[in-house]
């Protein structure tokens, strides 16, 4: 190499990994958007069940949210009675829920974070017959 003359860098630079994530976040926030949708929940109900703020929704949804944290997946995961490999891209390993099932975990979820601390004990001791019958 002559002196004068640049080395390209090895592997992707920058600008690709930059445009890459935004690609993923934007497949992120359609999947998000998508898993609320086929549940029937608004961002607000869906923030509440997460226990997140619904403009963290919002943005998710939008891919304006630059890297929500592992903790933020798994709760809105769980909010929205979801896997986590459901919501994330390049995912699939794991057999999807019927749109049914996904809408009463939902609605289930949604249901038990309105409880008052008291009946939840109770809520899980109904839910707990019902199952192991």
């Amino acid at each position: 190499m002559q002196e004068g003359d640049k080395q390209r860098p090895r592997g992707r630079t920058r600008d690709d990994r930059a445009s890459v994530e935004r690609r993923y976040m934007t497949e992120l926030g359609k999947r998000i958007r998508n898993a609320r949708e086929t549940r029937g929940m608004t961002q607000r109900q869906a923030a509440q069940a997460a226990g997140i703020a619904t403009d963290m929704i919002s943005r998710l949804e939008n891919g304006r949210y630059q890297s929500p944290g592992l903790r933020t997946l798994l709760r809105i995961a769980e909010g929205l009675g979801a896997a986590v490999s459901e919501l994330l891209p390049d995912s699939g390993a794991e057999p999807q829920a019927s749109t049914a099932e996904l809408s009463q975990r939902a609605r289930m979820i949604a249901l038990s974070h309105r409880a008052e601390s008291r009946d939840l004990e109770l809520i899980v001791e109904i839910a707990t017959l019902i199952v192991n019958r």
